[in-house]
């Protein structure tokens, strides 16, 4: 298919990426892309400063991390060989470059969602007299959830980082997804039926992306 508009995209290497038909004057082009100078001088610093924090983030060195919304202090194990620990009070972490201990702490975080989000998924489909088919913790990495057509139900293992009213959202959201599989005005009517706030909720989810941006999860 033939490109119809220009479209300015900036890349996760803070690139500046420009699309544009073919046939259009590069005259055009540039006047485009001088009308959008602010807008992409801004995006690439806000990238520049993820690209930066991701490459300094380090939790045993910043002696924090997060869970359910709220930073829990880090000590450094004795037995480097540990494995990583969250005692309800603080995390525990072996003495590792945090390059070997990503996936060591990752797996912690999913087993802590597992417990935590499954136990509100039996909540809520409860209370609005649903039942998945599956649930299952992922590693999905653009979604928070979803719903397949055969209602089970998957959640990012990142979403543990959330507070416990967005994970909430979430875990309605995809419960009414077995109600409705759209996004339709019924569909949102289940979800304030069950939370009527949920926006603000929402908005909670979008500062927590913007976090995890300057965090190196992946």
């Amino acid at each position: 298919m033939k490109r119809k508009t220009i479209s300015i995209e900036i890349t996760k290497a803070a690139g500046v990426l420009v699309k544009a038909p073919r046939q259009l004057a590069p005259a055009t082009v540039d006047a485009f892309v001088a009308r959008k100078s602010n807008w992409i001088t801004e995006t690439r610093q806000r990238v520049l400063e993820e690209n930066r924090k991701k490459e300094n983030f380090d939790p045993l060195r910043s002696q924090r991390l997060l869970f359910l919304g709220k930073e829990y202090p880090v000590q450094t194990a004795d037995d480097p060989d540990a494995a990583p620990l969250f005692d309800g009070a603080r995390f525990l972490l072996p003495a590792r470059p945090f390059s070997q201990l990503r996936p060591l702490l990752v797996a912690l975080y999913k087993q802590l969602a597992e417990a935590v989000i499954t136990e509100r998924v039996h909540y809520y489909a409860a209370l609005m007299g649903v039942r998945p088919s599956s649930v299952k913790i992922t590693s999905a990495k653009t979604r928070w959830g979803s719903c397949s057509g055969k209602n089970g139900i998957c959640f990012s293992w990142k979403l543990i980082f959330a507070a416990l009213s967005a994970v909430d959202y979430v875990v309605v959201h995809e419960l009414a997804h077995i109600r409705e599989h759209n996004h339709s005005a019924r569909f949102w009517a289940v979800v304030s039926g069950a939370l009527p706030d949920y926006r603000q909720r929402q908005s909670m989810l979008k500062q927590l992306q913007q976090r995890l941006n300057g965090e190196q999860w992946e």
